[in-house]
């Protein structure tokens, strides 16, 4: 997985969910690429919907209608604030957020459930929040020695 695997509206739309709920940006992409592999046209066979796959019974909890959710932003502000809520529930244990998110509520700290599906959601989803945020490192770092002027080289 690269560091560049989303671009314009759905990047935008992941920083915005990120400074209104407290989740990291680089979660929320990790849970959108398990999710929808960023295809915001996305539909599960138990009819979840968009990028953060939110079930239409959650819309209305949520503030939104269920066809709001094929709103991209809409989507990523849903299924973000499902996240901080499972998080704020979990007291930030991230494993039972994941697994409520994914299948179902849980007791906090728990064994993964022993089914198909939830240990390699969990997994992968880790796996893609680790690469995220290594991602976000190198940028800042770049961002950094750009700002310091640190490469530019003029040679007279």
């Amino acid at each position: 997985m690269g560091c560049s695997g989303y671009q314009g509206e759905i990047a935008a739309a992941v920083l915005d969910a990120a400074a209104v709920w407290p989740v990291p940006a680089s979660l929320i992409r990790a849970v959108i690429l398990r999710e929808s592999a960023f295809n915001p046209g996305a539909l599960s066979p138990a009819g979840a919907i968009g990028l953060m796959q939110v079930l239409p019974s959650n819309a209305r909890r949520l503030g939104m209608t269920p066809q709001g959710l094929w709103n991209p932003a809409s989507n990523i502000l849903a299924g973000t604030r499902m996240l901080a809520v499972l998080l704020q529930h979990y007291q930030g244990d991230v494993i039972s957020a994941l697994v409520a998110y994914n299948a179902r509520a849980r007791r906090p700290f728990a064994p993964l459930p022993e089914n198909l599906e939830t240990p390699g959601y969990v997994r992968g989803v880790l796996r893609s929040w680790s690469a995220f945020q290594r991602c976000e490192a190198q940028a800042r770092a770049a961002r950094a020695q750009s700002d310091l002027g640190v490469g530019d080289r003029t040679d007279s």
